[in-house]
């Protein structure tokens, strides 16, 4: 019990610091302090006002956990010897976000590249295709199944 209460006491924190870097750098310096609190509840500071997540809009709050999950994957990554294995699954991450705010969101994507082999992002958004390296586009096909488009071919899902 101690070992894991001291574990709890070291992670928190760490895990606290990292997604206040991303949450800084998403918002472009807006918000710059996110603490979890004992039972892992998200607070942020805003004007130095410490605040429930909940007390901000629903695009903050998605920032905020999306920020949360990719602090928790480094950490993972860092524990399990780094970039060597690192794939990260993003799903509808950006529907939430303003143009601005997606953009912030692929840059520091690209920053975590560094670090994860392989980034996978699914969305929706018909624009996000033209902002990264590798687009990979699903349609429907006549018959009612998905294809994957791409060159000549069409390979059926």
């Amino acid at each position: 019990l101690a070992f894991r209460v001291n574990l709890i006491g070291r992670i928190r924190p760490a895990l606290a610091a990292k997604t206040s870097c991303l949450v800084r750098d998403l918002t472009d310096g807006r918000y710059d302090h996110v603490e979890l609190d004992e039972d892992y509840g998200l607070w942020m500071h805003d004007e130095g006002e410490r605040r429930e997540l909940r007390a901000f809009s629903g695009g903050e709050n998605d920032l905020v956990h999306l920020c949360l999950r990719l602090a928790i994957s480094q950490m993972i990554a860092e524990r399990a010897g780094g970039a060597e294995h690192g794939f990260l699954v993003l799903d509808e991450v950006l529907g939430s976000q303003d143009g601005e705010r997606r953009a912030l969101i692929l840059q520091a994507l690209a920053v975590l590249s560094r670090q994860f082999r392989q980034i996978l992002m699914i969305t929706h958004i018909e624009e996000v295709k033209d902002l990264v390296e590798n687009a990979i586009e699903l349609r429907e096909l006549p018959n009612g199944s998905s294809g994957v488009l791409g060159g000549e071919a069409v390979l059926g899902v």
